[in-house]
Parts: C-alpha cells; sequence; structure tokens
C-alpha cells in the first residue's frame, strides 16, 4: 500500500497506480465513502484527503476524486482546508505535516494556500499548547514552526504578526526568533551567491525584535 508521501508526491500516472484497484464504497455519507477508502489504503480519513488534497497532480483525475467520496476537486479543497486548519497531530502526525510543507515549492497555488491556512492551523495548535505542555505536543510544534521558516514558506509579514501575538512564552520555548534569524541569513546568502531575486518570503533581521 503506498504510504502518504507517496500519495502527496504521486505523479498523476501514479495516483491511477495507487487508486484503480480500490473499490468504491456504496455509502451515501461522504465521510463514510471516505474512510473506507482510506482504509483499504491503510490511512486514516485526515490523511487520505490531505495527500490528495495537498497533491498538484489531482486537479484533473476525476475518476479518482469519485472513487474516494468527492464530486469535484473544490469539495476535496473545502475538507483539506477544513482538516488541515484545525488537527493538532491527532489524524496528522508531524511527519505528515513536514512533509505537506515540502512539498509546496512544486506549487505555487499549493504554497498560497499553506501560507493561508497555516496562521489558523497554529492558533488552533497554540491554544492547545497553553494547556497541554506534554514533550512530545512541543516538539512536533518546534518541528513545524522549523519547517515554516527552513521551508520558505514564512513571510516577513508572517513573522511580523508572530512576534506582535502574544505568545511570547511559546517563542521562547520552541527558540522561533533564532528560526527566523537563521531563515533570513540563509536567504541572503543564497540571494548573494546565485544572484536570485527577492522573494515574498524574505524576512530582515534587523527589523525583528
Amino acid at each position: 500500500m503506498p504510504s502518504f508521501r507517496e500519495i502527496l508526491t504521486a505523479s498523476d500516472a501514479d495516483l491511477v497506480k495507487h487508486f484503480y484497484r480500490l473499490k468504491p464504497s456504496a455509502d451515501s455519507d461522504f465521510i463514510k465513502k471516505i474512510n473506507a477508502a482510506a482504509a483499504q489504503l491503510g490511512l486514516n480519513h485526515s490523511q487520505l484527503v490531505c495527500a490528495l488534497g495537498f497533491n498538484k497532480n489531482i486537479r484533473d483525475l476525476t475518476d479518482i476524486l469519485s472513487v474516494v467520496g468527492f464530486t469535484s476537486y473544490k469539495l476535496l479543497t473545502y475538507r483539506r482546508n477544513e482538516l488541515f486548519s484545525t488537527d493538532a497531530y491527532k489524524q496528522l502526525g508531524i511527519d505528515n505535516v513536514v512533509d505537506i510543507y515540502s512539498e509546496h515549492l512544486e506549487d505555487p497555488d499549493i504554497l498560497a494556500i499553506l501560507r493561508e491556512l497555516m496562521v489558523p492551523r497554529l492558533q488552533h495548535i497554540e491554544q492547545k499548547l497553553l494547556n497541554d505542555e506534554e514533550t512530545s505536543f512541543v516538539i512536533s510544534y518546534k518541528m513545524e514552526i522549523h519547517s515554516i521558516y527552513a521551508g520558505g514558506i514564512a513571510t516577513e509579514e508572517f513573522a511580523t504578526a508572530r512576534i506582535e501575538s502574544p505568545i511570547g512564552e511559546l517563542r521562547l520555548m520552541v527558540d522561533e526568533l533564532q528560526m527566523m534569524i537563521d531563515e533570513e541569513s540563509r536567504a541572503t546568502r543564497q540571494s548573494v551567491l546565485f544572484g536570485l531575486p527577492a522573494t515574498g518570503r524574505e524576512m530582515h533581521p534587523h527589523r525583528i525584535g
């Protein structure tokens, strides 16, 4: 059976190979149809929806969408957005989340939606962190924050909003300011070495305070 990452990164041809043997559920409830498809692949509901939903090659594969339980790509994106922005490492493990953040480079539309979704997602997680500082939860959160900066997803606007938000204790807990500085330094070195143009993700250490 394909892994979460294999579905997330699959080409259109590989997606067909992964899904052509799936038996569609006869249930009229689309949640149950997704669950049935996910079970056949050894994944949970959120993993299947997000792996497919963040794959840039699924948009026109209507047969696969139908087998899974969606009548259109737009409905898949609605469910993807809902699940990704409200999960807190329950259905999507941190390894799944890191894989999602690492794939944005392949598609500007996915990068744009990740930049939109990561804000309410982090707010949801941080609210839970205020009441639960379990070590594994904190480690997953730190890994996610690192993936956002190291993966070039964070913009200067995002970093500024993070600095101005009342989450100072959490920023210190995961050393977020250092992540901002490290990413800006890396981006600056890359621009100098390769003559790359400035991008929306650039942040400026002298503005971080």
